[in-house]
């Protein structure tokens, strides 16, 4: 009886202790749904516009990876952008081109009748580490972020994204 009273005294001070600890409920970085996506830094498209994504902070954001090389990503690049500024969406789409030539990629641009400005190429270390920080050779994504840069969702189709901005 004298172990349980000591025991049962110990363990209210330590659930007292625990409950006064403060708690943080940070998200932690990562590249799935629920997740803080990590910023990507030091964008600059052709005009000279320099951009981090945190830059667009407070505003619902589409990021998109993707490849004039590859036809599914160069699709759903185009059609994402159209559809966003046909539908007037209340969403930025920040596009990150792994394409390695800059002429291609301005060529593509011109035709596929996209705005430039959000539009940005991966070049050197930041090539090498946007794609093994988002797990790119396993495909091009994209992701829909938050106003807190948090991933609502990931790989969408203009459909999806139509889905999700009208729900919201």
């Amino acid at each position: 009886m004298k172990y349980l009273k000591y025991c049962l005294v110990a363990g209210i001070i330590l659930l007292s202790l625990s409950s006064n600890t403060p708690r943080t409920s940070s998200l932690s970085e990562g590249i799935y749904p629920g997740n803080l996506l990590p910023d990507i830094k030091n964008l600059e498209n052709e005009s000279g516009t320099k951009l981090n994504l945190s830059d667009l902070k407070g505003q619902k954001v589409l990021v998109n990876f993707w490849a004039a090389y590859d036809a599914g990503s160069h699709k759903d690049n185009v059609l994402l952008a159209h559809t966003i500024e046909k539908n007037n969406y209340p969403v930025k789409m920040l596009s990150i081109s792994f394409d390695k030539n800059e002429s291609v990629l301005d060529k593509t641009l011109m035709i596929d009748r996209i705005d430039k400005t959000y539009q940005f190429m991966a070049k050197g270390n930041e090539y090498s580490n946007l794609f093994e920080q988002y797990q790119l050779e396993k495909g091009f994504k994209n992701y829909l972020i938050d106003e807190n840069g948090v991933i609502m969702a990931m790989n969408l189709s203009p459909y999806d994204l139509g889905q999700l901005l009208n729900k919201n």
